[in-house]
């Protein structure tokens, strides 16, 4: 059974050869590879071509800049395998991971989605492997073995998985289940939601030998937080019109709408006592997000919030 591996790639022609070397060498053999070049102005085709040369599986779609989502969507549209890969072009595959998914999700027909172990290393130590996305070895993956409601309140609070961990069965992938092409963050939970919403089985596969590796970059990790932030914001907006759409008991549905909010309310509250208070740019991504007396009220909380935490002096003045 074969399955289709989708590879979105933009400007990453110094990590690509390395996500493609791990998918060569999956004992696994029955599969294709969709490369979709994201208008890259790097060396990107010159890479590929070396491996269009070695192996008939390897495929290439040049595009123009159209953004990550468009690529992945673009990649499910060219796939023609029994299961679906995503992964992305600075990241890899354990040598046994399509093997071992493959054999789960055949043996196991009721489930839709298998996902696995993500490890996590810094660009410049890649034999260093962590838990988490900040390297400090804090486990923070859910396992889980559900649909339904069950799934979607676990999925509210927050994304399980990376996108490289699952294998996905490509009959559950239908002409509407795309990645949102309007968002610039989290576009793999927005799937994961939707996968939910429509009642597939999510499993986790606790072999040790099936995992994905994901490369941390350097750059603001304050600034990278601020941006997920945001994205998260973004989604529940989108989540609770999903919601009140879905085809959920009344009683479930109301309860997964004020869980929503509740997890909406305590992000906002965060990104507001955390982010930076005087920055136009992040008052005015704010304001986009919510409305005016919101980010107002919040705004004061903020600034009490700071003077408490860097003035001893108030810190004790103001202590009862």
């Amino acid at each position: 059974m074969k399955v289709s591996i989708v590879i979105p790639s933009y400007n990453y022609a110094g990590f690509l050869g390395n996500a493609l070397d791990s998918v060569m060498a999956q004992t696994w053999k029955d599969w294709e590879v969709w490369i979709i070049d994201d208008g890259s102005t790097d060396q990107t085709q010159e890479v590929v071509q070396q491996y269009l040369q070695q192996d008939h599986r390897v495929h290439y779609h040049y595009q123009q800049n159209m953004g990550l989502s468009h690529a992945r969507n673009k990649g499910l549209s060219l796939c023609t395998g029994a299961f679906v890969q995503f992964l992305d072009a600075d990241d890899l595959l354990s040598e046994e991971k399509l093997r071992l998914q493959v054999k789960h999700l055949k043996e196991n027909p009721e489930v839709s989605i298998s996902y696995c172990q993500s490890w996590y290393f810094h660009s410049n130590t890649p034999e260093q492997l962590f838990e988490d996305l900040e390297l400090k070895n804090i486990s923070t993956l859910p396992i889980m073995d559900c649909k339904g409601v069950e799934l979607v309140r676990s999925l509210i609070k927050r994304n399980f998985t990376t996108v490289s961990s699952p294998l996905i069965r490509r009959d559950v992938l239908h002409a509407n289940l795309k990645f949102p092409e309007s968002v610039s963050n989290s576009e793999d939970w927005y799937f994961w939601l939707l996968c939910a919403l429509q009642g597939d089985q999510i499993q986790y596969l606790s072999a040790t030998q099936a995992y994905t590796k994901i490369r941390v970059h350097g750059g603001s990790m304050s600034q990278q937080k601020l941006n997920m932030y945001y994205g998260e914001l973004q989604l529940r907006q989108w989540l609770k019109s999903q919601l009140a759409q879905a085809d959920i008991l009344p009683k479930d549905k109301e309860r997964l709408i004020l869980l929503n909010q509740a997890y909406e309310e305590k992000l906002f509250e965060h990104t507001m006592l955390t982010g930076p208070l005087w920055n136009f740019k992040h008052l005015k991504k704010m304001y986009q997000l919510s409305n005016f007396p919101r980010v107002i009220k919040y705004h004061k909380l903020a600034r009490r919030h700071q003077r408490f935490s860097t003035n001893p002096t108030f810190r004790k003045t103001n202590t009862p």
